[in-house]
């Protein structure tokens, strides 16, 4: 009985230390933990209000050519996911395949910015030093035409590597004003286009005057992505697009010709 009640013991003693082994090793992995929150945009510039949301663990999504929610358009559009989750202190390894674009942050430190580098379709591998504790994660995805998709993990390296320090950044340009929800000019009520995310050239009725735009040459403007009453000498105005991406992007700005808001030149 003696003996048995060793045997039983020791294999008790071993069970435990398999299962606090198996702890150890799983404890680096931190892509299930808490939900991403994605918002989606009906423009190319995360501007205004989301206007669908939803939460997912794992951020790993194909859209194909499709709208990527309600109240989205099929193409240009942009989704901003954040998490906030547990890290082991150590170098982490980030893989992330997109299309069309993306910018990755760790609270609010840029790691990664494939916009404008021709990287669409093709996977991103970089690595980040990140201190143990909580940490805000953000995706900003940028979605312009054809099949969407966003592939997203990541692997703990080694430990031992202190989060760097913020680089500095010159101040930002003055921030756009913020997108209004109903405009009306000589040119029409462009409240529906603003509610349903249409093209400005569908709210458009000429005035009848000689010199007057038609309706061609608003089909040719890219979408406004800040509606608001505006005038053309407003043309070629600086704004930073958003601060919290990169306070060192900016982009001109320009004046509709149907007066309702301001579009990226």
């Amino acid at each position: 009985m003696k003996r048995i009640l060793i045997f039983s013991a020791i294999l008790l003693v071993a069970a435990l230390l398999v299962i606090v082994g198996a702890t150890t090793l799983a404890a680096p992995n931190a892509q299930t933990a808490n939900q991403w929150r994605m918002d989606f945009y009906p423009n190319t510039d995360w501007a205004g209000y989301p206007v669908y949301t939803q939460y997912s663990t794992h951020l790993n999504y194909n859209w194909g050519e499709g709208a990527p929610g309600p109240n989205l358009p099929s193409a240009n559009w942009t989704m901003r996911a954040t998490l906030n989750t547990y890290f082991y202190g150590g170098q982490y390894q980030f893989q992330i395949l997109a299309d069309d674009e993306f910018v990755f942050m760790i609270d609010d430190i840029i790691y990664m910015n494939t916009i404008g580098q021709g990287l669409s379709g093709k996977t991103v591998v970089f690595s980040v030093p990140v201190s143990q504790g909580y940490h805000t994660v953000r995706v900003d995805f940028r979605q312009y035409t054809g099949t969407g998709y966003l592939l997203s993990s990541w692997d703990y390296l080694k430990p031992g590597y202190p989060t760097p320090a913020p680089p500095d950044r010159p101040l930002p340009a003055p921030l756009p004003p913020q997108s209004a929800t109903s405009v009306q000019t000589k040119y029409g009520d462009f409240t529906p286009c603003i509610e349903q995310g249409l093209h400005q050239s569908k709210c458009f009725h000429s005035d009848g005057a000689w010199d007057s735009p038609n309706v061609g040459s608003i089909e040719l403007e890219p979408p406004i992505t800040i509606w608001g009453n505006c005038e053309p000498p407003d043309s070629d105005v600086v704004w930073t697009v958003d601060t919290t991406t990169d306070p060192m992007i900016t982009k001109e700005f320009r004046c509709s010709k149907t007066l309702a808001g301001w579009f990226p030149h």
